[in-house]
């Protein structure tokens, strides 16, 4: 059976164990989707405020060019489109060009000559491409640029943003700093780096490219925006998503996985913790009965041959042996009643507290009085010297702390070889009431001085198991002290014997 029990609590060990590296694994899968998922969120919401930086940079770049606009103006000076069904796709031709104010007729005189020349070089390349039209007859163009653009719709293509784009770039020219300060502004605890990049393939691009890279505890996100699609002209962002602040966003349900973990994990623990006191309930149960059903023997006994002896008539007429064995009735007879009440009041302990009629009294001489009526068990020699405060009164449980010191006088007699000293002081100072008792005993091994206070515990240095007792000694006086609010210790060396303190306040 007790195997049986065993192997019980070894598969609940294993069971509950198993239970909570599932439930921690479970949780840890959950939290690690919910990380990628709020750091998704945050690399959203990253672009979302780095893409507001790059509308108000343009925006700003917008009202710097229209101060600018007495100066140099764009001007578009052709857009054709053209169906190629060759490749079923459409071709759009866009002419561009930056035209100066004529502030003067000699200044105008001088653009003019230098216009010519850049038109002239400007209509060599249009006939060599063979799409576009001889602008020669505009006078006040600085340069001009020509775009082919492929579409598979004819309004795939948005002209009028394109064309806005060159305009404010032509005006005034992509600035890095300007673009950081507000990026800064918009993500001020955030790492960016910006570069201007040309693309190499003609592919035209005008939509920004988001793309993130890198584990998810330390994304990349990398924004590149085309401030320029016409000359393929791009803005490159790059910033990480700050790993603590996901974790910061998170909080809540991190702290909520981790309490729900340790809740199951405690739960489960005091599960196994009581499945054990319980198991060892039940043996301190099994060795009561067996303990107490051989200590009750040996009293009822005692009593039986004590009736026997003066059921013979023959042998009541010996006075002398007629007094012995109503002497050892009485002391058999005290022996059991101390154990039932011992009983009786651990039993009202685990249902109540201990009921105390307190009173004022001489302990002084409650002492003498124990100490002339205690009965020395026969083969031993008992001495008991004591140690009285001058002030003997005290206020307290009468019969209590009677037990108490009865139940140390005879643990220290009980536990001795053949002769036994015992010391039995008693002061009264600060308000405290000490009793202390010691004696030279076996004393109790360090390994088991903090389970003597136990019920029905008993300690494994008892050089003859014989010795009558039931662990309910130590573990009375512990009662009877806490229920009148004290405090009890214990010091002991094995061989030298042992000293029991109680402090109980006045």
């Amino acid at each position: 059976m007790k195997k049986n029990m065993e192997q019980r609590i070894k598969i609940v060990w294993l069971l509950s164990i198993l239970a909570i590296l599932l439930i921690t694994a479970g949780q840890g899968y959950w939290l690690w989707n919910q990380y990628e998922y709020a750091n998704h969120e945050k690399a959203e919401e990253a672009y979302s405020l780095a893409m507001k930086a790059i509308a108000g940079n343009d925006s700003l770049r917008s009202l710097q060019a229209k101060s600018k606009a007495d100066t140099q103006k764009v001007n578009v000076y052709k857009i054709k489109m053209l169906l190629d069904t060759r490749n079923g796709k459409y071709e759009n031709n866009l002419l561009m060009g930056v035209t100066t104010a004529q502030k003067g007729k000699k200044d105008n005189s001088k653009k003019a000559g230098r216009n010519a020349e850049k038109s002239t070089r400007n209509d060599e390349t249009n006939q060599l491409k063979g799409r576009l039209t001889d602008l020669t007859h505009q006078k006040n163009i600085a340069y001009k640029d020509s775009f082919n653009i492929y579409s598979n719709t004819a309004s795939a293509m948005n002209p009028a943003s394109l064309i806005s784009l060159y305009r404010i770039n032509e005006a005034i020219p992509f600035s890095l700093p300007q673009l950081d300060s507000l990026l800064a502004d918009r993500l001020p605890n955030v790492n960016v780096r910006t570069q201007l990049e040309v693309a190499n393939d003609t592919t035209f691009s005008w939509d920004p490219i988001k793309t993130t890279s890198g584990p998810a505890w330390n994304t990349l996100l990398t924004i590149r925006y085309p401030y320029n699609p016409l000359k393929h002209q791009w803005v490159s962002i790059q910033l990480h998503v700050v790993p603590h602040e996901v974790l910061l966003r998170m909080g809540w349900q991190l702290l909520g996985s981790i309490c729900l973990v340790v809740l199951l994990a405690l739960c489960l623990l005091f599960q196994i913790k009581t499945i054990l006191k319980q198991r060892r309930i039940d043996e301190l149960r099994k060795s009561f009965v067996n303990t107490m059903i051989h200590e009750l023997k040996r009293p009822v006994q005692a009593l039986k041959m004590c009736v026997a002896f003066m059921n013979d008539k023959s042998l009541r007429t010996n006075e002398k042996a007629m007094d012995e064995v109503v002497r050892d009735s009485i002391f058999e007879l005290d022996e059991l009643s101390a154990y039932l009440s011992k009983l009786r009041d651990m039993t009202r302990a685990e249902d109540q507290h201990t009921q105390l009629s307190i009173a004022t009294f001489d302990i002084k001489k409650l002492v003498e009085k124990l100490i002339r009526l205690h009965q020395h068990p026969a083969g031993k020699k008992v001495t008991i010297a004591t140690h009285l405060s001058e002030n003997s009164l005290v206020t307290a449980d009468p019969v209590h702390i009677s037990n108490i010191i009865s139940n140390l006088i005879e643990n220290s007699v009980k536990y001795s070889d053949q002769e036994v000293h015992i010391d039995l002081g008693i002061t009264l100072s600060d308000h405290v009431l000490t009793i202390k008792v010691s004696d030279n005993g076996i004393g109790i091994p360090l390994s088991e001085q903090g389970k003597v206070f136990e019920k029905f515990y008993r300690a494994g240095n008892l050089p003859d198991r014989s010795i009558p007792g039931i662990g309910l000694g130590l573990s009375y006086v512990k009662l009877l002290a806490e229920a009148h609010r004290g405090k009890v210790s214990l010091a002991s060396q094995p061989g030298k014997g042992t000293q029991i303190e109680i402090n109980i306040p006045q």
